[in-house]
C-alpha cells in the first residue's frame, strides 16, 4: 500500500517535473477518477478500513440501512459474505454482532441476503453488485468532498459510478438511485443469465458460467454491451457539485453541471463500463489523478511506480493524496518583494545652501 515516505518522493518529483515543464504557468486541479465499480472482490471495502474512518462509516452505515429499506436484504452482509481473506473473518463477525445489537441489521435480512446469494457465485449479480457499489462509492466520495474542502479538485465519474456521484452531488436522491440500480440491474442480469443458461439447462453450472463471463468483462478478456430504458432512470435536479462524465474509461469526458445534463449523461449507462481497459492519456486541464478504487482492482496497476496516477484505497491513502498531491494544485501566493530602501536623506535633513 502507498506510504507516507512515498507520497513526499512523488510530491518532491511533481515539484520539479513542474519547474522544469511549466515554470510559474498556472494551477491545475487533482483529478479524482472514479471508475464504474470500487472493489474487485468481497469485503474489500471493510478490509482497506473505510469501517474504521468515522466519517465515512456514519455515511456507509446510514445508506446500508436505507438500501436495506428497499431491497430487502442486507447489503454489508452481502459485501462480506463469500469474504476470500478469512483473516477478516472476526472483524466482520465483531460488526455485524454490534450492529445487529444496535437495531442497524435485521435478523431476518441477513437470512434473506444468505437465501438470495449464498452461492459464491452470486456475488456477481449484477442488481446487488450496482446496490453495493453506490452504498460505499457514494460515501465515499462524500468523504473524500469533506476532506477537500480547502483543496481544488476535478471529479470524473465512469459508466455505472454516475449513480454515485450524482447522489453524492444532490443530483439524485439516494432511495431513488437505488430503485434504478435495481431496475437496471435486473435488466443487464436476466440477459446474461439468459446467455449462460444457452449453455447449460443445470443452474449450478449455469451460475458459473454467468460469474465467468462477467468476470471476463471486468478484467478485460471480453466485450458485453447493454444499453438502458429510460423508465428505468432516477428522476434528476442539478448538481450542487459539477463533475466530469464519461459512459467508458476511454471515451472523452464531459461536463454535468444541469440537470439536463446529468439525464442525458444516465441514458448513456453500459454494462460495458465495468470493462478494463488502459484510460487515456492525461489532458492538457489535468495535473494528476487519484484512482478511487481498491487494490485489487486492475486499474491499480497503473498506480505503481507512477507519479500521475495514484491508488486511493483506503482512508489513509485519500488523506496522504490530499495533503501532499492535491496541494500542489493550489494557486500560488503572490509575495510582492519588499520595496527597496532609499539610499537618500529624508528632504527635511538635507543641508541647504543659499548662492
Amino acid at each position: 500500500m502507498p506510504s507516507r515516505k512515498g507520497f513526499r518522493w512523488k510530491a518532491s518529483a511533481l515539484r520539479h517535473l513542474h519547474r522544469f515543464s511549466s515554470g510559474m504557468g498556472p494551477a491545475r486541479p487533482a483529478t479524482i477518477m472514479v471508475p464504474a465499480l470500487y472493489n474487485f472482490l468481497p469485503a474489500e471495502g471493510l478490509a482497506m478500513g473505510w469501517l474504521n474512518e468515522i466519517d465515512a462509516l456514519l455515511t456507509i452505515r446510514q445508506r446500508m440501512i436505507c438500501a436495506t429499506k428497499i431491497t430487502g436484504w442486507d447489503v454489508f452482509t452481502f459485501h462480506t459474505l463469500h469474504n476470500l481473506d478469512h483473516y477478516f473473518d472476526t472483524t466482520i463477525a465483531a460488526v455485524r454482532d454490534t450492529w445487529m445489537k444496535e437495531g442497524n441489521i435485521s435478523w431476518a435480512a441477513v437470512q434473506e441476503t444468505k437465501r438470495q446469494f449464498g452461492k459464491p457465485y452470486d456475488y456477481l449479480r449484477i442488481p446487488a453488485r450496482l446496490v453495493e457499489n453506490l452504498v460505499f462509492q457514494s460515501s465515499l466520495l462524500d468523504f473524500i468532498g469533506q476532506r477537500a474542502s480547502d483543496v481544488p479538485l476535478r471529479f470524473h465519474a465512469i459508466g455505472t459510478a454516475l449513480l454515485s456521484a450524482l447522489v453524492s452531488s444532490g443530483s439524485v436522491q439516494f432511495g431513488a438511485a437505488v430503485k434504478s440500480a435495481l431496475k437496471i440491474g435486473a435488466r443487464w442480469d436476466d440477459t446474461m443469465s439468459g446467455l449462460a443458461q444457452s449453455q447449460s439447462n443445470k443452474p449450478e453450472d449455469a451460475g458459473w458460467q454467468r460469474f465467468e463471463r462477467l468476470k471476463r468483462l471486468m478484467e478485460g478478456r471480453s466485450v458485453t454491451s447493454l444499453a438502458v430504458p429510460r423508465e428505468d432512470l432516477p428522476p434528476t435536479v442539478a448538481p450542487s457539485k459539477p463533475f466530469w462524465y464519461s459512459p467508458t474509461v476511454k471515451d472523452s469526458p464531459f461536463l454535468i453541471s444541469t440537470a439536463r445534463d446529468a439525464a442525458a449523461a444516465l441514458e448513456t449507462l453500459n454494462l460495458a463500463s465495468w470493462a478494463y481497459a488502459p484510460p487515456a492519456s492525461l489532458r492538457k486541464e489535468e495535473s494528476v489523478r487519484g484512482w478511487l478504487i481498491s487494490p485489487l482492482h486492475p486499474i491499480a496497476r497503473l498506480c505503481r511506480w507512477s507519479v500521475s496516477n495514484y491508488l486511493l484505497a483506503t482512508p489513509g491513502s485519500v488523506g496522504l493524496f490530499l495533503d501532499h498531491i492535491a496541494a500542489l494544485g493550489r494557486a500560488p501566493v503572490v509575495q510582492l518583494p519588499p520595496e527597496a530602501l532609499q539610499n537618500r536623506l529624508r528632504l527635511s535633513r538635507i543641508k541647504v545652501t543659499g548662492p
